[in-house]
């Protein structure tokens, strides 16, 4: 059986304890080899992390997420803008079914649609947010505001997950998409703030909306993957990031080729120190 775990704004509990997340979770802990995802039980992990444009391209066509989340080839999978109609089988849960993954999602709108939130010209409602994929044992969960700016169609979140990596070390993973007005690095410095709370070997990764100097607000943290991500077809700053800190360590980080969204996916091996 494959975990599943919705959280909406004023629904589910924004954080649960270890304990529950045992309950919670299968007790199927497969290696990864089994999970299909083609990757050894090195000690290592693959993170990948992609922001999906809600299925769509630059100019509103549609994509297979399903089929992008299969060719990532990672233990655990960031997405942002992930989308969903109203009614409709969400093509996240599908693909988690098929990799036998756990999926977190924090639905950040309710009752909008394409069009409202500038992707595609699409007025079937439905829900956008953010949402993992691990086939690794969740051990913890939060979801953790990070405000609205003017212009913002919702306010920013991001998703802290730890995970318990092979060896048998937890591991922080923090998923998250940071406003465009400007107002991305006020952002990540709240979300270092908050994760500076408790030590524990943290990964940020997701569409951070800033170039990668400008990354460097995150003290104490260092990039795992540097190259252009956006746009896709012919990138030209990178917007997208995997953050590590000084517990973790990223190997092969890089920036895969345009898969049908308006951003690239990055991905790396991590391991934590």
């Amino acid at each position: 059986m494959v975990g599943m775990l919705w959280v909406t704004r004023g629904g589910w509990p924004r954080r649960w304890a270890s304990k529950r997340w045992a309950d919670w979770r299968t007790a199927d802990r497969r290696t990864a080899d089994q999970r299909g995802t083609g990757l050894s039980a090195a000690p290592d992990l693959v993170l990948a992390s992609m922001n999906v444009h809600g299925g769509r391209g630059a100019d509103g066509s549609p994509f297979d997420v399903r089929a992008v989340c299969r060719q990532l080839k990672a233990d655990v999978i960031g997405l942002q803008e992930a989308w969903y109609n109203d009614g409709q089988p969400d093509p996240v849960a599908e693909v988690a079914q098929e990799l036998g993954a756990q999926m977190i999602r924090a639905d950040l709108l309710q009752d909008t649609d394409l069009q409202q939130i500038g992707i595609a010209g699409d007025t079937t409602p439905g829900r956008w947010g953010l949402a993992v994929l691990t086939t690794l044992p969740v051990i913890g969960y939060e979801l953790t505001d990070l405000g609205r700016f003017p212009g913002d169609s919702a306010s920013r979140a991001a998703q802290l997950i730890t995970v318990a990596t092979l060896r048998g070390a937890s591991l922080r993973i923090v998923n998250t998409h940071l406003t465009h007005r400007f107002f991305s690095p006020v952002q990540l410095v709240r979300l270092t703030r908050r994760l500076a709370a408790e030590e524990v070997p943290t990964v940020i990764a997701g569409d951070l909306n800033m170039p990668g100097p400008v990354s460097g607000l995150a003290v104490g943290y260092s990039p795992a993957v540097n190259g252009r991500t956006f746009p896709a077809r012919r990138p030209l700053v990178q917007l997208d990031h995997m953050l590590t800190s000084r517990e973790v360590r990223a190997l092969d980080g890089e920036v895969l080729p345009p898969a049908g969204s308006d951003h690239r996916a990055i991905r790396a091996r991590i391991r934590v120190l």
